[in-house]
């Protein structure tokens, strides 16, 4: 679509360059043409009064120039346009480049900033929390990321103006934010809103979010319809490029996650354990790990079935996901057994890490015990340390803890040995 515009304007405008600029040299030979009729049509009506007669000549005068002068402004309109369509074609071409998420929403906000000269601009983007739909806070300039990531907005809200334009799927050119009723004047503080533009990022008909783009002050340039016009153009290459972006995480996501428990599978593990044992050694950091399995767990599948077998396993991620941090490797081994990487933690700290995970499996209610309240849930470990441990190589990080989870198996079950 772009293409077919740019070449349509570019056809009106270097093909035609002769008739449309100066605007002047056209309205010579209109003005020739005009005086040549108006004398000749004033003196054959044969007009006494001056005044009148050349008051007419003039109005006709008036009217010639007036028209090219609007069709001159028509035309700079266009080529403006048409800069600014070249402007969105290059930035698309190189949003098209890249299939890292950050780097897409950072080139959105310099483009509109830099290149489209807009003062500063921000992105709402749809999250899931808590299975619910929102729309929340992603980049800004002019803001610190983690406090416009604190702004969360129902996404089928119709009553603030970041809800509106997601549920309505349409932009609004907001004039006074501080002095509008559609306004979320708590964000209009933050963000220090006057005049902006909410834009919907559409993308196949989903919305993905929507774009926030402030006038520039220092100008006192308006936001025009022809503008959003234009930032629609933009925002929906915008968000083809973030779908893009998202898809592609998604895939890269599931080439290194279980999906069952939402944990790091088995290969990345490996390329995990070596890449933060070659780091720990570096750095002469400690590094260690937490091995375990469910105790029993064939019995579990063959008395309530594998599909709560699986129900096991997932919330086992879930736990585990929510009891470390993001930067914590915790991975499902293979089965029933699960391994997690810690770096930086003495032996000590490695256990009562343990103790605790073992604590919340055994009092946790899992959902089998709505039909059998009989039998506890439990977990066997074993933890390793480089700080008391012979440790040369990164498996024997994964030797040691699986010997001592044996251990642990052999000593009656639900508890941690640390040699």
């Amino acid at each position: 679509m772009i293409s077919q515009i740019n070449k349509f304007i570019n056809t009106i405008i270097i093909e035609n360059r002769l008739r449309f600029t100066p605007w002047l040299l056209r309205t010579s030979t209109l003005l020739v043409l005009l005086l040549l009729f108006s004398f000749v049509f004033l003196d054959f009506v044969n007009i006494s009064d001056l005044y009148l007669k050349y008051g007419i000549f003039a109005l006709f005068v008036f009217f010639f120039i007036k028209n090219d002068i609007n069709n001159y402004w028509q035309i700079r309109g266009l080529q403006h346009m048409y800069k600014e369509f070249k402007e969105i074609n290059r930035v698309t071409e190189a949003l098209r480049s890249t299939m890292n998420l950050d780097s897409v929403l950072d080139m959105v906000l310099k483009n509109l900033t830099r290149e489209l000269k807009y003062e500063r601009a921000f992105i709402f983007l749809t999250i899931e929390i808590k299975q619910k739909t929102v729309l929340r806070g992603e980049i800004g300039i002019g803001v610190l990321n983690e406090v416009l990531r604190q702004q969360v907005f129902d996404l089928n809200g119709t009553t603030g103006i970041i809800s509106r334009t997601a549920a309505e799927m349409k932009p609004f050119i907001i004039k006074d934010a501080k002095n509008d009723h559609r306004c979320e004047q708590q964000l209009v503080e933050l963000l220090n809103l006057n005049e902006f533009s909410a834009i919907p990022l559409i993308a196949r008909n989903n919305v993905l979010g929507v774009l926030v783009v402030v006038a520039d002050g220092f100008t006192k340039k308006e936001i025009s319809e022809e503008d959003l016009t234009l930032l629609e153009i933009f925002a929906n290459q915008s968000a083809i490029a973030i779908q893009n972006a998202r898809f592609f995480e998604i895939i890269e996501r599931l080439s290194f996650t279980d999906e069952l428990t939402g944990l790091y599978n088995h290969r990345y593990f490996q390329e995990k354990l070596r890449e933060q044992f070659i780091i720990s050694r570096e750095n002469c950091n400690m590094i260690s790990m937490i091995y375990f399995d469910i105790d029993d767990f064939k019995y579990y599948n063959d008395t309530f079935g594998h599909l709560m077998g699986d129900n096991i396993l997932n919330t086992i991620g879930v736990m585990l996901l929510s009891m470390f941090d993001e930067g914590t490797c915790a991975a499902r081994y293979g089965g029933e057994e699960f391994a997690i990487i810690l770096t930086g933690k003495t032996k000590a700290e490695t256990f009562e890490l343990a103790e605790r995970l073992r604590k919340t499996v055994e009092t946790y209610e899992f959902e089998y015990k709505k039909e059998i309240k009989t039998k506890t849930l439990t977990i066997s470990l074993g933890i390793s340390s480089s700080m008391t441990d012979d440790i040369k190589e990164p498996s024997d990080l994964i030797d040691i803890a699986d010997n001592r989870l044996y251990t642990a198996k052999k000593s009656g079950k639900n508890i941690v040995v640390q040699g």
